[in-house]
C-alpha cells in the first residue's frame, strides 16, 4: 500500500486489495464505513499522491486468532503526520474488517 501511495506502484495495490474479504468494511478515523469497492474507488485516484511516505506498524497484538490490533504511524521525511491504532479482523485469511482510530 506505501508504494502505491508514495509511488504509484499498481502492483502493489493490486496485492493490497487482493488481500480483502469480499465482503471487507473499513471504519475510517472520522468513523465513515467503506465497503470494498469504495475503498478501491477511493484508492484508485491516489496513486502517488504522497510522496516520501512511509508506513511503520508496531505493538502488534493478537487479541483472538481472527482479531489483530497494532499501531500505524504515517511518516513523511523522517516526520510523523499521523499515529492510529487500528483493529483488523481476518476472516479465511483475508481482511474483514479494519477500524482506525485516531492516536493525537
Amino acid at each position: 500500500m506505501t508504494a502505491w501511495l508514495r509511488d504509484g506502484d499498481a502492483e502493489c495495490l493490486g496485492a493490497f486489495m487482493g488481500a480483502h474479504h469480499d465482503d471487507f468494511e473499513l471504519v475510517t478515523t472520522d468513523g465513515a464505513i467503506l465497503d470494498l469497492k469504495t475503498l478501491r474507488e477511493a484508492l484508485r485516484g491516489a496513486g502517488g499522491s504522497q510522496p516520501g511516505l512511509s508506513i511503520e506498524v508496531d505493538e502488534v497484538t493478537s487479541v483472538t486468532p481472527e482479531v489483530f490490533r497494532f499501531v500505524e504511524r504515517h511518516v513523511v521525511d523522517s516526520s510523523v503526520v499521523g499515529v492510529r491504532v487500528v483493529t483488523a479482523v481476518v476472516a479465511d485469511g483475508l481482511l474483514l474488517s479494519v477500524q482506525e482510530t485516531t492516536r493525537r
